[in-house]
């Protein structure tokens, strides 16, 4: 059993090297992942525009996404670095800076918002719910859905559940 653990261990392994590889590009990686995820919740908390009409280099139209992660990145050496490299590599280059990519990070945020709200909402005591049909800027008609309730703490709250097109 020794011997067994000895010849398995990270360092004595023949692929030691690629391990160490793969790990310190996980950890690359994810240190992307935490600029850019706190990029994101630091608009969807302020609730400005995210994406803009003309994402080009030279672009004055590029929105808040992009701006706030060159602004990040000249104060953040590792982030000024990952977008030299990886910055307008094009399509099926990964840099997390596609408005896909974006659009599915805010999705996997509000899931997990969502899910605390609804947590609260069953431990309120008192809740209510308001809908009410609004025009949007294209004319479409839609439900908007809202939530209010007394917390734990007695504090009211009221929060936003979403739109749905009618």
């Amino acid at each position: 059993m020794c011997t067994l653990y000895k010849r398995s261990s990270k360092f004595n392994r023949i692929d030691s090297q690629q391990l160490q590889k793969r790990e310190h590009e996980e950890l690359y990686w994810r240190k992307v992942l935490m600029r850019i995820i706190s990029t994101i919740k630091l608009l969807s908390r302020l609730g400005v525009v995210f994406r803009g009409h003309d994402e080009g280099q030279e672009s004055t139209r590029k929105g808040n996404y992009l701006p706030c992660l060159d602004y990040l990145s000249e104060y953040d050496e590792f982030l000024k670095l990952h977008l030299q490299k990886y910055a307008n590599r094009g399509r099926g280059n990964v840099g997390y800076r596609s408005h896909q990519i974006c659009d599915e990070f805010i999705s996997i945020i509000w899931k997990q918002v969502k899910a605390h709200i609804i947590n609260e909402i069953k431990n309120a005591k008192y809740y209510s719910t308001v809908i009410d049909s609004t025009a949007d800027f294209s004319h479409v008609d839609q439900l908007t859905f809202v939530v209010r309730y007394v917390s734990s703490t007695g504090e009211i709250k009221e929060r936003f559940l979403q739109f749905l097109p009618i």
